[in-house]
Formats: structure tokens, sequence, C-alpha cells
């Protein structure tokens, strides 16, 4: 019989990544989402994170995310679900759950902002106009000192037309719509990739609104520092390395024990949540921040929300050290077969802990998944090659 694992501890306790009286509710719609290239799949798959992390806070969670056989697997894991959950299957559950939570006195927090104008602002953990301007790409030098800034320039989408190429740029969409996962920032190192990205972002026509035009430096590792923000204090929880397929094509997450957040990136990262804090900002963040071979920092994008790598780092030193591990790589794919067989063939990893599954989706309970399973988390290694390899081994499991 194998052996149970030992309970994770996640780096941070719950009592100091939200206030006690926050409740998880990420339920939205594809307007506020326009700039992230969600899809209905997205919009309810989101509600299935952080599983595990919250204690025994409330959280609105989509029924394909939280079937009985997903709870015992990330238990199984060591990860500890003591939540208030409600489950729901429409959009219209989901915000009924939240009409309720709101009775009992909690505020909501959310990756990206609900439904506008659904619920009152003191409703909220985070005011949505407090997060638009936090998040707002063109407001960086609000919260960071210029020096740990890339030579910018901002202005209206429009105003891309009559701007020749130059040098290589990324190009950002700025404003307080919700972005990420590189969908609305174009990397353009000659004319062509430059034209080619004018045309997409004035093509979104009033959509576009501002945008950021960075001068592409050149930077040796970018981590997204984690950093956890409360009434009095912040904590640092860690970063993990993206690693990327292209420029600002982030296809995965590395924490390594060898390569690190140097200390004066960790001390940039807490200088930003500080201000922010000041401003009444409370709840996870994580800031992009690169280094430079000559040793400089630049910090490219505010993310305040939690983020794709937020459970990895969390997790990620206890998880190493039951397994003596010193890597940990993301992983994130999908199975066309009945979610049985998925359990079935990731409990194995799990077992030897190897894997952490950080959220699984059963597609069968969720229309928008066109009949695939999800599997997210992260595996635990002796060095990158090993888990490189490790992630092959369960994508074929996963697909044959």
């Amino acid at each position: 019989m194998t052996m149970a694992l030992p309970p994770l501890r996640p780096g941070l306790s719950p009592d100091l990544l939200y206030p006690a009286d926050a409740a998880y509710m990420a339920r939205t719609d594809l307007e506020q989402t326009r700039m992230l290239g969600y899809t209905p799949f997205n919009l309810d798959a989101v509600t299935s994170l952080l599983m595990g992390l919250l204690g025994m806070r409330a959280a609105v969670r989509h029924v394909s995310g939280a079937t009985d056989q997903i709870l015992t697997l990330i238990s199984r894991a060591g990860l500890e679900v003591a939540e208030d959950m409600r489950l729901y299957e429409s959009s219209e559950q989901a915000e009924r759950h939240a009409d309720d939570l709101v009775a009992k006195g909690c505020r909501l927090f959310w990756p990206y902002p609900l439904r506008d104008g659904r619920f009152p602002d003191e409703n909220h953990l985070v005011p949505p106009a407090l997060w638009r301007r936090l998040n707002a790409k063109e407001r960086l030098s609000d919260l960071v000192d210029a020096r740990f800034l890339p030579p910018r320039d901002i202005g209206p989408a429009e105003d891309l037309v009559a701007r020749p190429f130059a040098r290589p740029v990324f190009i950002k969409a700025g404003g307080g719509i919700a972005t990420g996962w590189g969908y609305a920032v174009r990397h353009c190192h000659d004319e062509a990739t430059y034209t080619e990205a004018v045309q997409w972002f004035t093509g979104l026509g009033d959509k576009a609104g501002l945008v950021v035009v960075e001068d592409a430096v050149n930077v040796e590792h970018c981590w997204c520092a984690t950093v956890a923000v409360t009434e009095s204090d912040i904590h640092y929880a860690g970063a993990a390395e993206q690693l990327f397929s292209a420029p600002a094509r982030q296809f995965g997450s590395l924490v390594d024990a060898a390569n690190p957040l140097p200390e004066a990136g960790v001390a940039l990262a807490l200088s930003i949540a500080e201000r922010a804090r000041r401003l009444g900002f409370l709840g996870l963040a994580g800031f992009d921040i690169g280094a430079a071979a000559d040793g400089s920092l630049y910090v490219f994008d505010p993310n305040f929300r939690f983020n794709s790598s937020t459970p990895q780092v969390l997790l990620h030193d206890d998880a190493a050290r039951r397994v003596g591990a010193s890597v940990s790589l993301s992983f994130n794919d999908g199975s066309p077969h009945p979610f049985g067989e998925v359990a079935r063939s990731i409990v194995g990893p799990i077992d030897d802990g190897w894997f952490v599954p950080t959220r699984l989706i059963d597609g069968a309970h969720l229309p928008a998944a066109e009949g695939l399973s999800r599997v997210t988390g992260f595996l635990l290694a002796d060095s990158m090659t090993q888990a490189q390899e490790r992630q092959s081994l369960l994508t074929r499991i996963l697909r044959d």
C-alpha cells in the first residue's frame, strides 16, 4: 500500500493571503476579459484555481473542478481543502452564491473584474476602479521608479499609424482593461512585425484605448515575484522564472533553487507592493521583473491579482522538501479520456510526490470543455532535464 504523503504547507498561510472575510468569486463575462483571449471555457475554469490555499474562506467554484474524485486527488497530493465551497453550474447560480456571501458580510476577490456594475464597490475586497488603476500598464510609473522601467512611449492606438519603426519594441494594451497571457502584447522586431501589430491594435477600434510602446530591452531571466499585501504589511512568497516560447509568449514557470530572483529584485517587488498597499490594495499580486546581463532590473507588468505561477510558488518549498527535489516545472495539459481514466493515470505520479495537481477539471461536467479534461499543477525534479522528462511522460500518460 502506498504511504500517504505528508501534508503540504504553503509558504504563506491563508491568513496572510486574504482577509478572513474575503470570498473567492471569479465567474465574470467575456466583456470583462475581451483583451485576454478568454473563451467560455476559461470563464468557468478560472474558478477552480487556488484550491487548497484559502483555508476556511468561502469560494464559488464550477462543479467541473470540484467533484468528489477531484477533491480526493487533491487531498491525496497533500493539499487540505477546508474552504466553504459553493458550487454552481450556470453564471446565474454563481452570482446568486455571491449575493448570499455578500449578505453574510463577505467581500469578493477575483483575478479579473466581475460583470460590470453587478456588485457595489463595498462588496469587493479591492474596488474595481482601484484594480484597474493599479493594473493599467501606462500607470506603471506611479508604482515603479523610472530607472527600473524600459524606455516607453504612451498614446492612443491610432497614433501608431504615424509612428515609424525605429528599433525592436513591445506594443502593449494600456488602460484599465484586464490583460494577461501575452494576448494583448506584440513583439515587433522588424518593419513587418511592427506593421502587423499596428494593424491589430488599430483594428480593435474603441476597444484599443491607450497603448504602451516599450523598448525591447535584453534580459537574461525574467521572474514573476509573488507578494501578499495585508492592511499592515507586505509578505514575499517567492518567484517563478518565466519560460517563453517566443518574446511575450509564456508557456510555463520554473522554480529553481539555483536561480532565484536576486535580492534587489525582491526589494523592488516589496517596494511596488507597499505603494499599492497605501492606495488600499489587499491580497495576492505578482510583478514581472527581468534581470539584464549587467545586473540591471526592469519591471515589465503590474499584476495585482494572483497569477498562474502563484500556487507553484506558494507550495514549491514544501513539495520539493518532501521528495528531496530542487526544481519545479509547471504543467498544464488536456486529455480526451473520461476523467476516471485520467485520475487513474495520474495517481501514481501524485503518490510518488513528483506531481502536485493544483487544478483538475472534469470535462464531462463543463460543456465548453468540448470533452477535454484538464490537468494543471507542477512537477518536482532534481534538474530541469529531469523535470522536462517527467513533463513528457505525464503528457504521454494523459494523451495515450
